[in-house]
């Protein structure tokens, strides 16, 4: 079973090294959440779009050799892959823009795990049609 320790574990000083990396070469990215109400009978009636929250991320390009490797679905070159912190309030179907074109989080990749502790989160994310 993952675990998410915050101390006490080896992934503790991996979560440190990443925190690090982040803050000194990450993107901040501004996440944004759709909601949608619905009435009574389970039909949409209002959508309304809230940032959630900014969070540093490690933005990477999918590759060719990427696609012999990753097992996630549809996956195609030039989608993007969004590395976060294992506490970052990121969810599928999140928003975001970077290079001034919008993103949508579509899939959750495994993340990186020491002795069964989480030490970060990994996302694709595609165009926003």
């Amino acid at each position: 079973m993952v675990t998410t320790r915050d101390s006490g574990s080896k992934a503790a000083g991996f979560r440190d090294r990443f925190k690090s990396y982040l803050v000194n070469f990450g993107t901040k990215v501004t996440l944004r959440r759709e909601t949608q109400v619905k009435d009574s009978m389970g039909r949409m009636t209002e959508t309304t779009t809230n940032t959630t929250s900014n969070v540093k991320a490690d933005i990477q390009w999918v590759t060719k050799a990427d696609l012999q490797h990753l097992n996630v679905g549809e996956v195609e070159i030039g989608d993007g892959m969004l590395f976060v912190q294992y506490s970052a309030d990121v969810e599928l179907e999140d928003e975001f823009d970077y290079n001034d074109k919008r993103w949508r989080i579509t899939t959750q990749i495994e993340g990186e795990q020491v002795t069964g502790d989480v030490v970060y989160l990994g996302y694709i994310f595609k165009k926003n049609a």
